[in-house]
């Protein structure tokens, strides 16, 4: 509930260089000593830091902050051990000749994992934090769990798949040189930029309503908040993974002298490894570029996505569109296309009054609105109560809106800033995350 303090780092520091001292005669290799230094940490530093704050949270019970903290490592430290583990898989395919499914197996698997990390977090906040706020015989965790601990769950999805990928590709070019990477490589940038645009989600809730009925479909595969920050995210944790890779071409080039594209004391070891480099931070490029300008389309959105938002609750993270209290709302057409003018814009008769949609008696009505959001009618003596609906923007006149509007989305989304509009994390928060994938590309390699 409370940051640590720099003292906290430093004895967390001391027992993981204390660790790694203690099993250096064993040679083990670099991503197994990374392994014993983080448990060192883990078993030493938060317990420190819970005992020397329990005088400031007296009521802070151990139970609930225990299952968040574990589940927490889950996600961060047993990241870091899944995507290790896919790269280690990858290199064994590739020794043993099986390329074809070695190609398969790193997008495919880092894809897969990647989203299972993201959804096992969303689960795990709903279940160990959230919930307990909103219950009130629970045990609220203390402090803000969505500033640092919630992104740096979802960047550790990301930032360890973008790693895991470049540091297998890599290496296995390393090893046994050729171009087999291009293929694994393109497939790649295909499910990114098809998870990226959300055309991935939209085929699974299509297959989904075929297998089964339409909510249950929406609940597996239907985006989230933190889907969405997940999408997000990849604009700016994808480039981690090549802060080490870079650094360890410069310092053999400082180291040797030599800037030969081949040989034992080329800065990329060979030519394919140097293509591996700048294919794949052109790909990164490639890929934010179509995304953030929207050169393909992003999926749209239906009926179904929004009957599962209207049951939301705008303080929930995983609310993706934004929640808003309207009277006498039109049944029969989730999309409220009476909202809008001729033009397509929305009316500012319907943001800027909500007077004129109360029944009329033929009297002047005087309306005020109370906390409960209940308007009350001084002249007819009539109560009326706001309809939670979801927010909807204008008809979208984008290049890809008419395709969109073919899909069955006429109108855009106000999206939450539950979740998906946080404050930006610290800068020291930022550079250790650097580190830390910078640490565990090295550790792969």
């Amino acid at each position: 509930g409370t940051q640590a303090t720099i003292n906290i780092h430093a004895v967390g520091n001391v027992a993981a260089t204390l660790a790694i001292m203690a099993v250096a005669p064993f040679q083990l290799s670099e991503f197994t000593l990374c392994v014993v230094g983080v448990t060192a940490m883990i078993l030493v530093a938060p317990p420190v830091h819970y005992y020397n704050t329990i005088g400031v949270h007296e009521s802070r019970r151990f139970l609930p902050h225990l299952l968040w903290t574990i589940a927490q490592l889950s996600g961060t430290v047993g990241c870091f051990l899944l995507f290790g583990l896919i790269a280690q898989t990858y290199a064994a395919l590739l020794a043993a000749g099986q390329s074809v499914a070695a190609t398969l197996f790193l997008p495919f698997g880092t894809a897969f994992a990647e989203t299972g990390m993201v959804i096992f977090t969303r689960l795990m906040y709903n279940r160990l934090v959230h919930s307990n706020k909103l219950d009130p015989e629970g045990a609220p965790l203390v402090g803000d769990q969505l500033y640092i601990p919630a992104p740096c769950l979802i960047m550790s999805a990301h930032a360890f798949a973008e790693g895991c990928r470049l540091t297998a590709t890599f290496s296995g070019v390393i090893l046994g040189g050729g171009w087999g990477w291009i293929s694994t490589s393109l497939l790649s940038v295909a499910l990114n930029l098809s998870a990226r645009l959300g055309w991935t989600r939209f085929m699974l809730l299509q297959l989904g309503k075929k297998l089964c009925n339409g909510p249950k479909a929406m609940a597996l595969f239907g985006p989230t908040g933190w889907s969405k920050y997940h999408d997000e995210l990849k604009i700016y944790a994808g480039w981690f993974r090549f802060v080490s890779i870079i650094a360890l071409c410069v310092a053999r080039l400082i180291s040797y002298g030599v800037f030969d594209v081949e040989g034992s004391k080329a800065p990329a070891f060979n030519f394919s490894a140097l293509m591996v480099i700048i294919c794949l931070m052109a790909a990164e490029m490639f890929e934010d570029q179509i995304v953030t300008k929207e050169l393909l389309p992003v999926n749209p959105a239906g009926p179904g996505l929004l009957k599962m938002n209207a049951n939301g609750d705008n303080a929930d993270p995983a609310q993706l569109i934004t929640l808003e209290h309207l009277f006498n709302v039109p049944q029969g057409d989730p999309w409220r296309m009476s909202d809008l003018e001729t033009s397509g814009k929305l009316s500012l008769k319907r943001t800027t009054s909500s007077t004129d949609s109360l029944p009329s008696k033929g009297v002047t009505q005087e309306v005020t609105a109370t906390p409960s959001l209940v308007v009350q009618c001084a002249s007819t003596a009539e109560t009326m109560v706001p309809q939670k609906v979801v927010s909807l923007g204008s008809s979208e006149t984008d290049r890809w809106s008419r395709l969109r509007k073919w899909f069955g989305q006429p109108r855009s989304l106000n999206s939450s800033a539950a979740l998906h509009g946080l404050r930006e994390l610290p800068f020291a928060i930022q550079l250790s995350f650097v580190g830390i994938v910078s640490e565990f590309t090295l550790g792969l390699l």
